[in-house]
């Protein structure tokens, strides 16, 4: 039978570690330190793994990876909590959404600011992420839109809607670019950067290139990755539209895997209903995006 998770007992967990105790944690969810203890001991039970070493009390490398899930857990809890308050009292609408670094960077402010001038009253929840971390993310329902480059082969479980097409280009800095070395050295010498080593978008790629490079770094933060090319510590994939914004990189290739067609645009779950906020948000991406090519 599979294992479920019960929010009272990621609360519990949650609350022992905050209050670095079980005492304090039993006086803060007005329980006795005994259900909190009994509550710890059947979780652990429950997982067969120990949370919490004792004495002094730490967390073990499983309780680390408990408490992120807790975080989201609860975080949406309260998220959700508030959501439904706000729109008891007159907020029209609410927007999760999930983008990837590319459309951030080049669209992400003029987007959201064209979307509040059209329903100044939505309540917004954005943040930005991998394209694999947002896929999976609205697979499970922790955001109800993602915005970014769609999967060669999109789950079915989600709808799309295609939005611009763009092509990402294996890169480097035009400083690291050494006139004596062939592409292929070059390869074999300077580490891939990228998102996530686990990006469906990049994983062929990904393949291709582990017996070409010693090293393959994985930062998911863009302008820490471009800084890192600027430093020549390394090359990544960029799309078109960013390479028009950084003259001081260069494409590497040709190779077969040198560049990586991309459809960009919004998903959510094909079983899901929809909140005014996103249909709103939809209607406003075509129009932004539509316009942007005219």
């Amino acid at each position: 039978m599979p294992l479920h998770l019960e929010t009272h007992e990621i609360r519990v967990f949650r609350t022992v570690y905050e209050e670095s105790g079980f005492n304090k944690a039993a006086e803060k969810l007005f329980v006795t330190q005994s259900a909190v203890s009994q509550t710890i001991a059947n979780l652990e039970h429950k997982l067969d793994t120990v949370l919490f070493h004792r004495k002094p009390l730490k967390l073990t490398e499983a309780g680390m990876r408990l408490l992120q899930y807790a975080d989201t857990v609860l975080s949406e809890e309260e998220t959700v909590l508030a959501d439904l308050n706000n729109i008891k009292n007159g907020i029209l609408s609410n927007l999760h959404l999930a983008m990837n670094s590319t459309v951030n960077e080049l669209f992400g402010a003029k987007l959201i600011k064209q979307f509040c001038n059209e329903h100044p009253l939505t309540r917004l929840k954005i943040s930005v992420m991998p394209s694999r971390q947002i896929i999976s993310a609205v697979g499970s329902e922790l955001w109800e839109l993602g915005l970014g480059p769609f999967q060669q082969v999109m789950p079915d479980r989600f709808r799309t809607r295609p939005l611009f097409q763009e092509t990402r280009h294996l890169v480097i800095s035009n400083d690291r670019l050494d006139p004596s070395l062939t592409a292929e050295e070059l390869l074999n010498q300077v580490p891939l950067i990228v998102s996530h080593l686990d990006d469906p978008d990049l994983r062929p790629t990904i393949d291709k290139l582990r017996d070409n490079f010693g090293t393959i770094w994985e930062v998911n933060d863009l302008s820490l990755r471009l800084e890192l090319l600027n430093n020549g510590l390394g090359m990544t994939y960029l799309d078109d539209r960013l390479m028009q914004c950084h003259p001081e990189l260069s494409h590497l290739g040709p190779f077969p895997f040198s560049t990586i067609p991309l459809t960009y645009g919004i998903y959510y779950r094909r079983d899901k209903l929809l909140s005014a906020g996103a249909h709103q948000f939809m209607a406003v991406c075509e129009e932004f995006f539509r316009d942007s090519d005219s």
